[in-house]
């Protein structure tokens, strides 16, 4: 199942030497398989999809392999959070974002 999901991943994104696929078995479900993929930050975007798309269709493909060989699976998009930046709370509002009770 592991090879099937980087094959489908691979020929979808343009950088597919920087795809990996980790797959491990779940501690709180038994017999779930977790795989989680991993691509280069400019092609997470291709792999989504607009609106979820490409993502819920390679789901839809890896579940049917897994219903044919009875087994559980879950396919998951490494967040790399260490990059996200937090947002700002403290900025004062701009008089055009506040409503109009607060004017």
């Amino acid at each position: 199942m592991k090879e099937l999901l980087e094959h489908i991943v691979k020929s979808i994104v343009n950088n597919p030497d920087s795809v990996s696929i980790e797959e491990k078995e779940s501690v709180d479900f038994p017999g779930l398989t977790i795989l989680t993929i991993d691509v280069a930050e400019e092609d997470k975007g291709v792999v989504i999809g607009r609106k979820g798309r490409t993502i819920n269709a390679i789901r839809d493909l890896i579940t049917i392999n897994a219903i044919r060989t009875d087994r559980r699976v879950k396919v998951l998009i490494k967040d790399d959070k260490s990059h996200r930046e937090e947002p700002k709370s403290d900025t004062p509002k701009e008089e055009s974002d506040m409503l109009y009770d607060e004017i």
